[in-house]
C-alpha cells in the first residue's frame, strides 16, 4: 500500500468522525461539572467544632510540657498558647491570599511567643532573644521541675502555639481531622518522660482524658448540610454529659490502676538507683581558663565531689536517688556541730555545670545570685535549679582541721549510715603484708592508715595520666607485688582508698581543684589544677580530705606544659625516659610520582565534573529549546500549536528508543496498543493539519492537542522505571533525529521567520 493509499483511506475516515470529538469534549465537560457538583455537595463538618476538638488534646500536650516547669503557671502558660494557636489556625483558614495567609500565620505565631513575656514585665519585651538564648543555654539542668523564667515562656509560648496552629490546620485546611487531632501527641509522650515523679501519674491521667474528649468531639461532630435539619442543643448536650461521665469513670479506673504498679510498673534498672562510671575529659580538649576564683588565706582541695562507691572493681559516683539534697535556709546555716573556723570567698567565672566548689565539711554559706541546695551524702553544694553562669559569688565557711593527736586518740566506732563506706572484697597478699606492718606502726586507725598512705607515696611511680580505670584488688596485687610498683595517679588514689577501707577506715574518692595559682590575694583554679584525693571519716571530725604528692614520677616526654600538672616536690624515677635525635644521611626521594599523583588528583575530580556537565547538558539545552518553540508556536497561531504538540510528543517517544520518523500520525498507532488518549491525539492532529477543520482552527483544538501529548509524555515516562527516565531526560537522540526539522528550524528561528510560509515546516517528515 503506498502513502497515498494511507492517506485517502484517512480521509475517508475523518469523515466519519467529524463531530464526533466535539461531542466527545462536550461529554467530558458534562462529566466534569457533574464531579464538581458532587464534590461541593460533599458534607464537612463544623469548622468551629473540629478546631473545639482539636483543642482539647492541645491542651493535654500543654499539660504534659508546662508540667516541667515549677508550679502551676508553666501548665497555665502552655495551655493558653496552645489555644491561641488554635485560635490562630481557625482565623487563617479564613483569609484569602497566599501571601495574606503567611503574613497572619507567622505574625501570629511570633505573637502568641510574645504575648506570655508580657506578664513577666513589659520591660522584658525588648530582650525577649537574650532571654530565651538564656534559658537554652540552661536546657542541661539537673532535674524537673525547673523555674519558669521569661526566657522559657517564650519558648513555650511559641512551641505550643504552633502546635495547636499545626494541629488545627491539618484538621482544617488539609481535611485530616483524625490526623490533627493526633499532631500534639509526640511532645505529650515526650515531655511526660521529664515530668516529675510525684505528678506524672495525675498529668498522665488528665493528658488522657483531654484526649478521650477531643475524640468524641470529634466524632460527634454535627456534619454542615443544607437540606438537613440540625439536632436541638438539648440533644447534643445529653450527648456531651454521657460521654464526659464515661471519661471520669476511665480516669478513675486508671487513677486506681495506676496505684497498683500496673499501667507505671516500677523499672528493672532505674538509672537513679545506679551508681555511674564517672566521665573524664582530656585537657587537651579544655580551653585553658580560669574557672572560679578564691580569696583565701589558707590552701585545701577544693571539692566538687565524690566518688563513693565501690563495687569490687572500679568506684562510681553516688546514684543520684541516695543522695540527701535539701534547700539551704536563708539564714545559710547548713550545720553548727562544731565551731567555723575557716572562711572562703569564691566568684564563679567559667565553671558549668550545676555544682559549686566548696570547702571540706561545709556548715554555712552565703550566696547572692540563684538558690542553693546542700548535699549531705557528698557535702558539695549545687544550684537548685539552672546551671552555673558566670558572676555567681558566695562565701563559704567551715571547721578548722583537726590536729594529728586528736584523730590518734579517737576510739569511737563510725555511725551507722556510716559503716557502707567501709565495704571492701578481701585484701590480696600483698595489701594483707602492708596490713601487718601498719599494725605494727601503732594501735590506732589514723596511725595505720597513715603508714598506709605513706607507703603508697613513698614506693608506687606514678606513670601515665590520672583517667579513671577499673582496679579491682588483683590490679592492687599487680602493682605492689612487681619491682617497678607503677601505676597512674587514678590508680594510686584509688588504692589509698581501699587501703584505708581495708584497714577499716571508712574511706572515698574526692575530686575538685587543688594548688591554684596564686593571683595577688586570690586563687585562680584552672582545668589543670583538677585533682583526686582521699577522703576518709573520723567519728566527731567527718569527711576529712588526705593530700599528698607521690616521691617518684615518669617523665612524659611530648606533652604540653598546659596538659600536665608540674609539683617541684616530684622527683624524676630510676627509671628515666629520654627521646635522643640522631642525625642520618638519606638519599632524597623522588618527587615525581607524588607531583604525578597529586596532578592526577587534581585532575579526575575536574574531569568527572566536565563529563557531567557533558551528559546533563541536553537536558538544559531542550528545556530552553521547548520554552523558545512554544512562545514562538503561540504567537503564530494553533496551527503551530498543534504541530509542535505532537512534534514534543514524537520527540519524547525518540528519546525513550521509539524512533519513527517515517510514520505519519496514524501510522503510529500501530506501533503500541490500542490507547484512546493515543487514538485522539493522532486524528486530532491529522484533522487539524491535513483534514477537516484545517482552515478553521480554534484555540480551543491546540489546547486539547496539547493537553492530550503533555498526558502521553507523562504517561510513558511513568511506564518506565527510574533508570530509563533519567537517561531519556538527557538523551541526545530528540537532538539528533528531531521528528520535525523543518518546524524546529521555523520555531527555534528569529521573529523574522514569522511572515515566512509555515505549510513546509508543519509537514510531517
Amino acid at each position: 500500500m503506498s502513502l497515498l493509499d494511507v492517506e485517502r483511506n484517512a480521509a475517508d475516515h475523518l469523515e466519519d468522525e467529524d463531530g464526533r470529538l466535539e461531542q466527545d469534549v462536550d461529554a467530558a465537560a458534562d462529566l466534569t461539572d457533574e464531579g464538581a457538583a458532587a464534590d461541593d455537595a460533599e458534607p464537612e463538618r463544623s469548622p468551629a467544632r473540629l478546631a473545639i476538638a482539636i483543642a482539647f488534646p492541645t491542651t493535654a500536650a500543654a499539660i504534659m510540657a508546662g508540667g516541667i516547669f515549677a508550679g502551676v503557671g508553666g501548665r497555665v502558660y502552655a495551655g493558653v498558647a496552645g489555644v491561641l494557636g488554635v485560635l490562630l489556625a481557625y482565623g487563617a483558614s479564613k483569609v484569602k491570599g497566599v501571601a495574606t495567609t503567611y503574613l497572619v500565620i507567622l505574625g501570629g505565631l511570633f505573637l502568641i511567643a510574645l504575648a506570655m513575656v508580657v506578664p513577666s514585665g513589659l520591660e522584658n519585651l525588648a530582650s525577649f532573644g537574650k532571654l530565651a538564648g538564656d534559658a537554652a543555654g540552661a536546657r542541661g539542668v539537673l532535674r524537673p521541675p525547673v523555674p519558669l523564667s521569661p526566657g522559657w515562656q517564650f519558648i513555650l509560648g511559641g512551641l505550643m502555639g504552633f502546635i495547636g496552629f499545626a494541629a488545627t490546620w491539618v484538621g482544617l485546611v488539609l481535611r485530616k481531622p483524625a490526623v490533627g487531632l493526633l499532631v500534639p501527641l509526640p511532645l505529650a509522650a515526650i515531655s511526660g518522660i521529664s515530668v516529675p515523679g510525684p505528678a506524672q501519674i495525675a498529668s498522665g491521667i488528665a493528658c488522657l482524658a483531654l484526649f478521650a474528649v477531643g475524640m468524641g468531639v470529634l466524632a460527634t461532630a454535627t456534619v454542615v448540610q443544607d437540606d438537613s435539619e440540625k439536632p436541638p442543643l438539648s440533644y447534643e448536650l445529653r450527648r456531651a454529659g454521657k460521654g464526659l461521665v464515661f471519661v471520669v469513670i476511665i480516669s478513675v479506673a486508671l487513677g486506681l490502676l495506676a496505684q497498683a504498679n500496673i499501667l507505671f510498673p516500677k523499672p528493672i534498672i532505674d538509672p537513679t538507683q545506679e551508681p555511674q562510671r564517672p566521665r573524664t575529659v582530656p585537657l587537651s580538649d579544655v580551653q585553658d581558663r580560669v574557672l572560679f576564683t578564691v580569696k583565701a588565706d589558707f590552701r585545701v582541695p577544693w571539692r566538687i565531689g565524690t566518688l563513693d562507691v565501690y563495687n569490687g572493681t572500679d568506684w562510681r559516683t553516688p546514684p543520684f536517688a541516695a543522695n540527701r539534697i535539701r534547700a539551704v535556709q536563708k539564714s545559710g546555716v547548713i550545720s553548727n556541730e562544731r565551731a567555723n573556723e575557716l572562711a572562703a570567698e569564691f566568684t564563679i567565672a567559667g565553671l558549668t555545670g550545676a555544682v559549686l566548689p566548696t570547702l571540706p565539711n561545709t556548715q554555712g554559706v552565703v550566696a547572692r545570685g540563684p538558690s542553693l541546695s546542700y548535699d549531705s551524702r557528698n557535702q558539695n553544694l549545687r544550684l537548685t535549679n539552672g546551671q552555673v553562669q558566670a558572676g555567681i559569688g558566695y562565701q563559704v565557711v567551715a571547721p578548722n582541721f583537726p590536729k594529728v593527736d586528736d584523730l590518734k586518740a579517737i576510739t569511737d566506732d563510725p555511725p551507722k549510715e556510716i559503716v557502707q563506706f567501709t565495704d571492701i572484697p578481701p585484701a590480696p597478699p600483698a595489701v594483707e603484708d602492708l596490713l601487718a606492718q601498719a599494725r605494727q606502726a601503732g594501735p590506732d586507725k589514723f596511725t595505720q592508715f597513715f603508714f598506709l598512705y605513706r607507703k603508697i607515696l613513698d614506693e608506687v611511680t606514678v606513670t601515665g595520666k590520672g583517667e579513671p580505670k577499673d582496679i579491682p584488688p588483683s590490679r592492687v596485687q599487680e602493682i605492689l607485688g612487681s619491682e617497678k610498683k607503677e601505676g597512674n595517679p587514678f590508680e594510686i588514689v584509688a588504692m589509698q582508698a581501699l587501703l584505708a577501707r581495708w584497714v577499716g577506715v571508712p574511706s572515698r574518692i574526692g575530686f575538685g581543684y587543688d594548688k591554684c595559682e596564686q593571683n595577688g590575694d586570690l586563687q585562680e583554679c584552672r582545668p589543670r589544677h583538677g585533682a583526686l584525693f582521699v577522703e576518709v571519716y573520723f567519728p566527731g571530725f567527718d569527711w576529712l580530705p588526705v593530700t599528698g604528692t607521690p616521691k617518684k614520677a615518669k617523665p612524659s616526654v611530648g606533652t604540653k606544659p598546659s596538659e600536665q600538672q608540674v609539683d617541684p616536690d616530684v622527683q624524676p624515677s630510676d627509671d628515666i625516659a629520654i627521646k635522643l635525635f640522631l642525625p642520618a644521611i638519606t638519599q632524597p626521594a623522588s618527587v615525581l610520582p607524588q607531583q604525578i599523583i597529586r596532578g592526577i588528583l587534581i585532575a579526575l575530580p575536574i574531569l568527572a565534573l566536565l563529563y557531567l556537565v557533558y551528559v546533563v547538558l541536553p537536558l538544559f539545552q531542550k528545556a530552553r529549546a521547548r520554552g523558545v518553540r512554544r512562545r514562538v508556536a503561540r504567537e503564530l497561531g494553533p496551527r503551530a500549536r498543534v504541530a509542535l504538540s505532537y512534534t514534543e510528543w514524537r520527540d519524547t517517544c525518540t528519546d525513550f528508543g521509539y524512533r519513527r520518523q517515517g510514520d505519519t500520525p496514524l501510522m503510529f498507532l500501530d506501533r503500541f496498543a490500542d490507547d484512546a488518549e493515543h487514538s485522539e491525539l493522532a486524528w486530532l492532529v491529522t484533522r487539524c493539519l491535513w483534514g477537516d477543520r484545517q482552515h478553521d482552527l480554534t484555540l480551543a483544538d491546540a489546547t486539547a492537542c496539547e493537553e492530550l501529548s503533555r498526558a502521553l509524555r507523562r504517561r510513558l515516562s511513568a511506564a518506565h522505571p527510574g533508570t530509563v527516565k533519567a537517561i531519556a531526560a538527557v538523551s541526545r537522540l530528540s537532538q539528533r533525529h528531531p521528528y520535525s526539522p523543518e518546524l524546529d528550524l521555523l520555531l527555534g528561528g528569529s521573529r523574522k521567520r514569522k511572515e515566512e510560509p509555515a505549510d513546509a515546516a508543519l509537514q510531517p517528515v
